[in-house]
């Protein structure tokens, strides 16, 4: 039988069944694959100490152990009782101890008591040898036999009297932080120069002690404003 013909505004056709049902498909979702990260861990080395650091508003940070959080570690407690059975006052010891814990300053008790030692047999006070340490920073951990003795048998040949050399590294102190030239003709740190010359002072026979800082290679007396350079060695 023939199918009925449509009439209308869109024109004719003709309209058909289709005998075939239509379907679903569901397609299977693809996963994307899983990607795995593994992670390294390194077991800490027993000789690594975890130092915890603890501010409290209006201080600096100050030191802490990690086992007791208000106990210095036992190096450098050794030193700060060094100090202290020496009649250090104790803010200086307190900066000493902070530029130890800041890597500032390197040394032991050991050390430190030698430097102290040595100084105070050239002549210096207790009092003095603190000042001088809290202008150097390093002073208390170099070594008395390789640095301090060598710049101060520098000082002796170039005139300087057993009696001078007290005052004379109380006025520098950073004139240990120097080390001894191959030539024995001035103290060098880096480019940095010291040369210490030993000058009449009077008609009594009184010496001065002039001690002339300068650079590699400076020029002296070649310009209006250079100024006059150290003696000849």
């Amino acid at each position: 039988m023939a199918a009925p013909l449509l009439s209308g505004r869109q024109g004719l056709g003709v309209a058909c069944r289709s005998r075939s049902q239509s379907t679903l498909v569901v397609k299977p979702t693809v996963q994307a694959p899983r990607t795995s990260t593994i992670a390294r861990v390194t077991q800490q080395s027993p000789d690594t100490k975890t130092v915890v650091t603890k501010t409290t508003p209006g201080e600096l940070p100050l030191p802490w152990s990690e086992k007791d959080p208000y106990k210095l570690p036992s190096s450098i407690e050794k030193v700060q009782r060094m100090l202290f059975s020496l009649g250090w006052e104790k803010p200086w010891i307190e900066q000493i101890v902070d530029r130890v814990m800041k890597g500032m300053l390197r040394t032991t008790e050991e050390r430190a008591q030698g430097v102290v030692n040595y100084l105070s047999s050239v002549g210096l006070k207790q009092d003095e040898i603190c000042n001088m340490a809290s202008i150097s920073v390093v002073l208390l951990g170099l070594n008395p036999e390789t640095r301090l003795k060598a710049v101060v048998g520098y000082l002796k040949g170039r005139g300087v009297p057993d009696s001078g050399i007290p005052d004379l590294v109380l006025k520098h102190p950073r004139i240990f932080e120097y080390k001894l030239s191959e030539d024995g003709a001035h103290l060098h740190k880096g480019k940095a120069r010291i040369q210490v010359d030993v000058v009449p002072a009077g008609a009594n026979g009184e010496v001065a002690c002039a001690v002339n800082y300068y650079r590699e290679g400076a020029s002296f007396l070649e310009a209006p404003v250079s100024p006059v350079g150290p003696m000849r060695a």
